[in-house]
């Protein structure tokens, strides 16, 4: 008897072949397949603190507060301890300083020493509430500010006279202002200086500047000994 061979048995066996071969795939597949990976919140950065940074930093200066400085505008950029430390922080954070540090508070600051008696901050923390501001920069959205020739607008003449309690200097050690008995602060440029400053001795001066509820502040035009002494600074002083 003849054997009969059926042409679609290759055929089904080679679909079988490749059915078996799929399913073997796709097992293969899920077994290996990995999760999605779930999206990750940013993970918060901790604010920098004088008091947790790896190491304890020593305090640059300790004290109470005699009164807040001013520059010639009327924004707090510092202040001044009782001991006669003077502290130095920039004006952009006048604002937070004012509000974290008042006069006749205790605080402790750290940073820098620039030249003997002055201390550029990085943070000063008031040591009865802890409430801390940091040298930061201004935050991005907060608005441009003025250009000079528009800020010098907000200035008004003042003058001032009286004996010098304070020498303030920049930081190179340059003689760049005085602070009076009465408080009021007179700035200059190092080299327009033309008389002898120290500690008790008389002066005098004009210019454009501020005064508000921390005192005056001016950028002098004129100085001297004495208001009837006064001598112009630039050589087209008005």
């Amino acid at each position: 008897m003849s054997s009969f061979h059926s042409p679609f048995v290759p055929v089904r066996a080679a679909a079988a072949s490749r059915l078996v071969a799929a399913v073997i795939g796709l097992s293969v597949l899920n077994v290996y397949a990995l999760p999605p990976i779930p999206a990750e919140a940013p993970v918060p950065v901790p604010p920098v603190s004088p008091a947790v940074a790896g190491v304890a930093l020593p305090a640059a200066a300790q004290g109470q507060v005699k009164r807040i400085l001013i520059n010639p505008y009327g924004e707090a950029d510092g202040v001044r301890l009782t001991d006669g430390t003077i502290v130095k922080f920039p004006p952009h954070m006048a604002g937070a300083l004012t509000e974290a540090v008042k006069p006749g508070d205790m605080i402790r600051v750290f940073g820098r020493p620039e030249t003997r008696g002055t201390v550029k901050a990085d943070a000063i923390v008031n040591v009865a509430t802890a409430q801390t501001v940091f040298d930061q920069p201004p935050a991005v959205g907060e608005g441009r500010l003025l250009s000079p020739h528009l800020r010098v607008q907000r200035l008004q003449a003042q003058q001032v006279e009286g004996r010098i309690d304070a020498v303030l200097t920049g930081p190179r050690g340059e003689v760049n202002g005085v602070i009076l008995a009465d408080g009021s602060i007179v700035r200059f440029p190092p080299e327009s200086l033309r008389l002898s400053v120290q500690a008790g001795a008389p002066f005098a001066a004009s210019g454009l500047g501020t005064r508000n509820v921390y005192g005056t502040s001016l950028e002098a035009i004129r100085m001297g000994p004495s208001l009837a002494a006064l001598q112009p600074i630039y050589d087209a002083a008005p």
